[in-house]
């Protein structure tokens, strides 16, 4: 029993030994975020939103907000690059704001759309962040299912 528990611990901790341990630099990646992400941004509106297996759309018949969290690597980077990918029918829009806060909610700064967007869309945002950056895009989608945030890409 003893010589297989140390056989056990032996070869996981041989086989780091040979990768050269811990990396000692963190390394930052980029990350995709479906649109299946976004939430209602107002807790009474959650009854409005709707998930596809690509995205997220509003079915209320008047414009709804949803908030979708994102997952960013430590960085000692001043700044985040997002690009924000969707889909708005012909005369509706969708209108999104990428928002930066520390970790002790500290609001270190926020990038919106440069316009309203129509038609199929990639918007890159970029705001400032540190080591400890919390990060979400807040989203104006349009009424009865005339749009869809389909993804959020992080670049770092």
């Amino acid at each position: 029993m003893k010589i297989s528990l140390a056989l056990g611990l032996a070869l996981p901790l041989a086989t780091f030994a040979l990768m050269g341990g811990a990396p000692n630099t963190a390394h930052a990646a980029n990350a995709n975020h479906s649109g299946t992400i976004c939430k209602n941004y107002n807790a009474a509106e959650a009854t409005d939103i709707d998930y596809l297996t690509n995205g997220t759309r509003n079915l209320n018949a008047n414009p709804r907000f949803v908030i979708c969290p994102l997952v960013v690597a430590a960085t000692t980077n001043s700044s985040t690059k997002v690009h924000v990918d969707g889909f708005a029918f012909p005369g509706q829009t969708i209108f999104c704001t990428l928002y930066s806060y520390d970790n002790e909610g500290h609001f270190l700064g926020s990038k919106s759309f440069p316009s309203a967007q129509t038609g199929t869309f990639d918007v890159k945002l970029s705001v400032p962040s540190n080591s400890s950056s919390a990060l979400s895009v807040l989203c104006e989608l349009p009424p009865s299912a005339q749009g869809v945030i389909y993804d959020i890409d992080v670049v770092q």
